[in-house]
């Protein structure tokens, strides 16, 4: 149980809680980001294209074409300092006839508009040329060369990683239960949850898709969120050779529609569909979804087959049914702040809503928070260094400083048990995390083989017993016992 004071209690621990918590932390101030899961990135920053979009998808005017362009040149300029992997791969929008070619042509000019450099449209020929494996059927492209594929789950533990390198405090499996207001109800003094009270001048939500939820403890009912379920195939490395660069079809009322793309590691990512439902946590796959996602990719790349695919997943986006991201401060009570329908763009926008954030919060809360610089603030952090990617004079040197090195856990991903350790000495705590952190079980097996080192790993350097690991917090334990207690119990009967 806490009931220790916060200037600030940030609700979420996604890519826009960690980039406002890492945002934050560059002043003078102490920082509280709360999360009911037990490992992050969880929610829509977990299971996303993993996409740095350009920024021509969004209607000038609107807080997604502001924020977009701008996050996206962010990333660029943070990943060396943050250690994120990010690849300017490009992106093409694919158009199939003329009437898609109309699209290409509002598409272009509101890139424009946004101040997206260097898009065009290119004939299907020329695509082609540099794509060869994409559709014969495309006869049109829009090219937005500052498409970027990321490691979302590197960004959202970068951001978090170097927030807490300067001060903010994390607490996971920390569910807020509600607010607790000044006695006349006209101001925040407490955020309310699983873990006690954190008492504070300001409540950030960042909650993803629970934030319509969070906002109506605050009094506000503005604004509802619309859990929208995307499902995706993983498939092996090799597949991620079929092409360079980001595809889309051309976009609907629903979203961006299939899309294929190598990921950050070279596997090939496609998806997503888009299906509305009632269920916040509902996140199973379908096969109607899976057929669709299929069918979709099929139609950008036509040598895609599912047969090669190693994992599937789905994720919940956040639509709003404003139509735009939801951000800024109430007027009542004082110091609740809504940063909220974060989808699309919100992952690309993250780093650029958090500084817009920052701006609203010194204007409407001068009188609540005091904004002096952290005269300590590191903006730079290292991620554990990647073995797989490294030369091999630089896997030896590390190998002779500590011989955990030379101890290969994952084979699929060639993920070392020192990785492992650092992992958990940083704060994985699960095996879904020890994944996040590290790649372990992220391979052609998904963990068959390094699973169960992994968790003797855990048990080891938590001291805990075996039993007690969990895949992803809560109930999700992986072990009941002993096999030979179990055998020797059904024998005996």
């Amino acid at each position: 149980m806490t009931d220790k004071f916060y200037d600030i209690v940030v609700v979420g621990a996604g890519i826009v809680g960690a980039a406002l918590a890492r945002e934050l932390s560059a002043y003078d101030l102490k920082i509280a980001v709360i999360d009911r899961a037990a490992d992050i990135p969880s929610g829509a920053s977990r299971a996303n294209s993993a996409m740095i979009h350009a920024g021509y998808d969004d209607k000038p005017g609107t807080l997604k074409a502001a924020l977009c362009a701008r996050g996206n040149s962010l990333y660029r300029e943070l990943a060396g300092p943050l250690d994120i992997t990010l690849q300017n791969r490009g992106s093409y929008v694919c158009g199939f006839d003329d009437r898609d070619l109309k699209h290409l042509e509002i598409l272009l000019d509101q890139g424009r508009s946004n101040g997206v450099p260097g898009l065009e449209i290119i004939g299907g020929d020329e695509l082609r040329s540099a794509e060869p494996n994409v559709s014969p059927g495309i006869k049109y492209a829009l090219r937005a060369p500052t498409g970027c594929i990321v490691n979302n789950f590197e960004a959202v533990l970068a951001f978090m990683d170097n927030a807490q390198q300067n001060g903010a405090e994390l607490f996971l499996e920390t569910e807020l239960k509600g607010l607790a207001l000044s006695e006349d109800g006209g101001e925040v003094a407490g955020a309310i949850t699983s873990r006690g009270l954190f008492r504070t001048r300001c409540v950030v939500n960042a909650a993803g898709v629970d934030s319509d939820l969070v906002a109506r403890m605050a009094g506000d009912e503005s604004f509802s969120i619309s859990p929208t379920r995307g499902e995706y195939y993983i498939f092996d490395k090799n597949y991620g050779r079929l092409v360079h660069s980001f595809f889309f079809p051309c976009p609907t009322e629903k979203g961006k529609g299939i899309t294929v793309a190598p990921t950050a590691e070279n596997n090939l990512l496609v998806g997503p569909t888009s299906e509305v439902q009632e269920s916040r946590t509902d996140t199973s796959t379908t096969r109607r979804g899976l057929d669709d996602v299929a069918e979709g990719a099929r139609s950008l790349v036509p040598s895609i087959t599912p047969a090669m695919a190693i994992t599937t997943f789905s994720g919940l986006r956040a639509s709003a049914d404003t139509g735009d991201f939801v951000i800024g401060p109430l007027d009542s009570p004082r110091g609740f702040v809504n940063v909220a329908g974060i989808k699309s763009p919100g992952f690309t926008s993250a780093p650029s809503i958090a500084r817009r954030v920052v701006e609203m919060m010194k204007d409407a809360l001068s009188d609540r928070l005091t904004f002096a610089p952290n005269v300590s603030f590191v903006p730079e952090r290292r991620h554990i260094p990647r073995f797989e990617s490294l030369p091999a004079e630089e896997k030896a040197r590390l190998a002779a400083e500590d011989p955990r090195y030379a101890q290969i856990v994952c084979r699929c991903e060639t993920v070392t048990e020192a990785q492992i350790v650092e992992a958990i000495r940083r704060g994985a705590r699960t095996v879904a995390a020890v994944k996040i952190w590290t790649r372990a079980g992220a391979g052609r097996c998904q963990g068959g083989f390094c699973g169960p080192r992994v968790v003797a790993i855990l048990a080891r350097e938590l001291g805990i017993p075996p039993e007690e690991v969990t895949r992803h917090g809560g109930h999700s334990r992986l072990l009941v016992g002993r096999t030979k207690d179990y055998w020797f119990k059904g024998a005996g009967r």
